[in-house]
């Protein structure tokens, strides 16, 4: 047999639930109909939603049970990756299978659950009807609608043939009056068995407060009126309103689950009942196709475009400090306008470049929307806002005066943005057609103060800059996003990743993303992608252990500078930092503003090369196998990172790879030395290797290194044996594959001119694939409350 072939048995499938209902799909088949047909959805789409959604419903209990049961679950997503789809397909489902009240929490804006509303109606209560032999046909009756939010209807409403479906705000005085109105339905509710889904969960849901004792003897003197000793007032709600009926369960959706798996999972408040931690099951969902995430953005992918634009400091003072107006002369002319730094005036020219490629492209007639996320402060955002609208009106004056701006603003700005795009127009219509966007720019402020919309729905295809600040940063979608102004700092990994709303669905224009932010804020993120990442493989573990969250902790990565969440919210958190069992360490983080650190790198590697021997050609580089792991030892040692690095800490790796190898582990290595074949070459340990390109993204950072074919390199057929059905590498699967005792050390020398430093030395970033070793389960950030393995 070829040793490039893999044999994977697959177990008999676990009979699940779900089985019996065969072919009782009325309302999936009714939306399953809607996205073929009217939204476009390509099959493989439409098949991927179905099988995750029947996956989901058959781990929560089955309605037609004669017990009463209260079901929790947790399904993560990507930041704006389609899991309102997903949802949308449970509760389909899930009213087939006899759930006959379906609450979607969504979010705690008004735009947000509007949104909502009109998306489900559209899909649900409105997709064609699917009637079928045995009767189940049951119309969906709303209890609220596209302008209301929850409004007490006639408790007679429940004695109706119908599935209720409700998209509440999770705003307490709203839920407090869902939760009046299912007490007074309390012997209604008994054959209703209730469905509650929980959209961007780690928001306002997770309790960080108290839960009243189970016994009432051992509360203090204050009872019930002490805030302290029950649950924050919206996780109490909620957890209330599932208590009402019988038949319950809930069902939390984010794409940041960092709060909910630290939730105390034996927490229980004597009115109330259980919290809300995930015990029944955690899903990950697949990452769909088209979505672009942070490879597309920081990854090898787009090492060719300047995606990522630092945002000097005067710039980020100047859009956040107090101006006073000042009475003078305005004086029609190019450049930028009082509060108005140049940053800003290249990302809003590079907008309106980017809607006239998208219109070249035949997406005329699209709404086109740029970001512009300065500070919280309403006052600051009023403040930008109108300083955009001077700056545009100033720039329309200009061409009504006869003043050449396709020459002198568009032209430099657009000969530095084509480069790397995949597609490019001829220079001379894009530039024409840039400057009539210009003028149809619109400036929409979203604020609780302003109040305004983004009114995709009413006024399609407007070019839009929206400026905001906590509306802009979770949930709600922004249609055709291609430019972000971003300089709002958080403290939290949870925060920063849910406001970064460049990420989602960009088909036909991945490559015209642009990003403007601070050294900072890029550094943080590019060492967010490791802690997404770790995350998800730490689920899809769990998943492959056939464990439930309650019985196996779920470890997260920590992050060098950031909390993953808020205290309040992580209360059960423990910290254990020992292993790197199965995952991919690589260095975000790197000294470039240290020549002689990064000069003695390169030293170091020179000697590897040469103590390796037998570096051999493979595609993408140069191969050496049955390497000694005191020397891949040796070489991590005298490896000088930067300090402040938390992913890969050489020293302490090669601590770890010591420890494995007096265990039988980790004793065979492979080093790998990226090569690639164009661009400019290095002599290193006496032989020419190709210089990398890597973009920095910040000073000493830069996006993701890893090339996950790399990481597949030394295995038997190669990294072409480890494919997604997209086409995609699977870089978990070859790190799976690995016996324990096979380490691989992957060895990126960078070029240093495409980093724009001043040094000939090639910088030295590494990487690691590490195989499962058998102290997997002992590291990282864990719930305390949760036995670890």
């Amino acid at each position: 047999m070829s040793s490039s072939v893999r044999i994977v048995g697959r177990p008999s499938p676990v009979p699940r639930w779900t089985d019996k209902l065969a072919d009782r799909w009325e309302r999936w088949s009714a939306l399953a109909t809607y996205l073929r047909e009217v939204q476009q959805w390509q099959m493989v789409q439409v098949e991927s939603v179905a099988s995750e959604s029947l996956r989901i419903l058959s781990l929560l209990p089955d309605p037609s049970v004669a017990d009463a049961f209260q079901g929790r679950g947790l399904v993560v997503g990507y930041v704006q990756s389609g899991k309102t789809a997903n949802y949308t397909a449970v509760a389909a489902r899930a009213a087939d299978a006899g759930y006959r009240m379906v609450i979607v929490l969504s979010g705690i804006h008004d735009s947000l659950r509007n949104q909502t509303q009109r998306r489900l109606e559209r899909e649900l209560v409105h997709s064609p009807e699917h009637s079928d032999a045995t009767g189940l046909n049951q119309p969906w009756l709303t209890l609220t609608s596209s302008t209301e939010d929850f409004k007490e209807p006639p408790l007679e409403w429940l004695d109706q043939k119908a599935t209720f479906l409700a998209i509440v705000k999770k705003n307490t005085s709203v839920l407090q009056k869902l939760d009046a109105w299912l007490a007074e339905a309390a012997l209604r509710l008994d054959s209703i068995p209730l469905l509650v889904i929980d959209d961007e969960a780690d928001q306002a849901s997770i309790n960080t407060k108290g839960n009243r004792p189970v016994d009432p003897a051992m509360e203090d003197d204050a009872g019930d009126e002490d805030s302290g000793t029950k649950p924050s007032p919206t996780n109490d709600l909620i957890r209330s309103i599932l208590a009402r009926a019988p038949k319950a369960s809930y069902v939390a959706y984010t794409a940041t689950p960092f709060a909910n798996l630290l939730i105390n999972p034996e927490a229980v408040d004597r009115r109330v009942g259980a919290d809300l931690f995930p015990k029944d099951f955690v899903v990950q969902l697949p990452r769909p196709q088209g979505y672009t995430g942070t490879e597309e953005l920081f990854g090898v992918s787009a090492q060719g475009r300047k995606v990522l634009n630092i945002v000097p400091p005067g710039d980020v003072a100047m859009l956040k400090a107090k101006r006073k107006r000042q009475a003078k002369e305005v004086v029609i002319g190019l450049d930028p306008a009082p509060g108005i730094p140049e940053s800003l005036v290249d990302a809003v020219l590079t907008f309106c470049l980017a809607v006239a490629v998208r219109k070249a492209r035949g997406m005329a007639g699209q709404a086109n929307t740029m970001l512009v996320h300065v500070s919280q402060l309403t006052t600051d955002q009023e403040r930008v806002a109108h300083a955009l609208e001077e700056q545009v009106a100033l720039w329309c004056d200009a061409t009504r005066q006869g003043q050449d701006i396709e020459l002198l603003l568009f032209a430099p700005i657009w000969s530095e943005m084509k480069i790397g795009m995949t597609s490019v127009p001829d220079d001379a219509s894009v530039l024409r057609e840039a400057v009539r966007i210009l003028h149809s720019l619109v400036v929409v402020r979203l604020n609780s103060v302003a109040g305004e919309d983004l009114e995709y729905d009413t006024k399609p295809g407007r070019h839009i800059i929206a400026v905001g600040g906590n509306r802009l940063s979770r949930g709600l979608t922004l249609e055709g996003l291609t430019v972000s102004y971003f300089l709002r700092t958080a403290s939290m990994c949870d925060t920063l990743l849910q406001m970064a709303r460049w990420y989602g669905f960009r088909l036909g224009y991945e490559d015209l993303i642009r990003i403007w932010t601070t050294d900072g804020i890029a550094s943080w993120f590019s060492e967010l992608a490791l802690v997404e990442q770790s995350l998800r493989d730490s689920i899809i573990a769990l998943a492959r252990a056939g464990r439930r969250p309650d019985q196996m902790a779920i470890r997260l990565r920590a992050h060098s500078k950031l909390l993953l969440t808020a205290r309040n919210k992580a209360t059960t958190a423990a910290a254990n930092i020992d292993s790197w069992s199965g995952e991919h360490p690589q260095t975000v983080l790197l000294p470039l503003s240290d020549s002689s650190r990064l000069r003695r790198n390169f030293v170091v590697t020179e000697q590897l090369v040469r103590d390796v021997g037998g570096l051999r050609p493979v595609v993408g580089g140069l191969l050496a196998r049955d390497v000694q792991p005191e020397i891949v030892i040796a070489f991590l040692r005298d490896y000088q990172g930067h300090d402040d690095a938390v992913a890969f800490r050489a020293d302490l790796i090669a601590d770890w790879i010591a420890e494995r190898c007096a265990a039988d582990e980790l004793t065979d290595w492979s080093v790998f030395v990226a090569s690639p074949s164009a661009g400019r070459t290095q002599s290193v340990g006496g032989l020419e290797i190709g210089l990398v390109k890597r973009r920095r993204v910040g000073t000493e950072s830069i996006g993701i290194l890893l090339d996950p074919a790399h990481e597949g390199v030394d295995l038997p057929g190669g990294a072409s044996t480890y494919r997604r059905p997209s086409g995609e590498y699977d870089a978990e699967a070859m790190r799976s594959a690995r016996p324990p005792t096979q380490g691989l050390l992957i060895v990126y020398p960078l070029d240093p001119d495409y980093m724009g430093l001043d040094s000939s030395t090639p910088v030295i970033a590494l990487a690691l694939s590490l195989p499962q070793t058998s102290d997997v389960a002992t590291k990282w950030i864990v719930n305390s409350m949760v036995a670890n393995g």
